[in-house]
């Protein structure tokens, strides 16, 4: 008899057991509509704004070399431009002002900089004005990956192409 009760209440266990599972996987989840705006802004992260320079490579490098190319005629130009200077952007009515050259473009805490003096990452920030001075572009060129921050013109595409160490 000892078995017998203790195999009902086995049995009684088991059922407990499965009817919490099945009442609980019944539950309903809750729906959300793919529809509905998102409301809650997720920041992004701060964009440094300043731009150092370590000792080991200023005065380093004189200009950079730009190549310039007409996107109608396929035609290309190389323009070199001093670091700190601004120069007619080849035959396109523009200019260029070169602000800063790192060889080894990094981003470290609130700051851009050159993680080495080695050109692992070469970069330029530049600034390209129209015919009137309006600023069209503000922005970093990257040599080894002219596709990240392009500047973008219907007519012309300018690239990082070299860099001039000073002699």
């Amino acid at each position: 008899m000892l078995v017998s009760t203790r195999s009902s209440t086995m049995v009684i266990i088991v059922v407990i057991l499965a009817m919490t599972l099945v009442w609980g996987c019944q539950k309903k989840a809750q729906e959300i509509s793919l529809d509905e705006e998102i409301t809650e802004e997720i920041p992004m992260p701060q964009v440094p704004s300043t731009v150092m320079i370590p000792e080991e490579i200023a005065g380093k490098w004189k200009a950079i070399v730009l190549e310039v190319t007409d996107k109608n005629t396929n035609e290309r130009s190389d323009v070199t431009v001093n670091i700190g200077e601004t120069a007619p952007l080849a035959d396109s009515g523009m200019t260029v002002f070169v602000e800063a050259f790192l060889p080894s473009f990094t981003m470290a805490g609130d700051v851009f900089t050159s993680s080495s003096p080695d050109l692992n990452n070469p970069a330029a920030r530049i600034k390209v004005a129209d015919e009137q001075g309006e600023q069209l572009f503000y922005s970093w060129v990257f040599a080894l990956y002219p596709a990240t921050h392009p500047f973008e013109h219907p007519r012309y595409s300018v690239i990082l192409k070299d860099y001039v160490a000073v002699e």
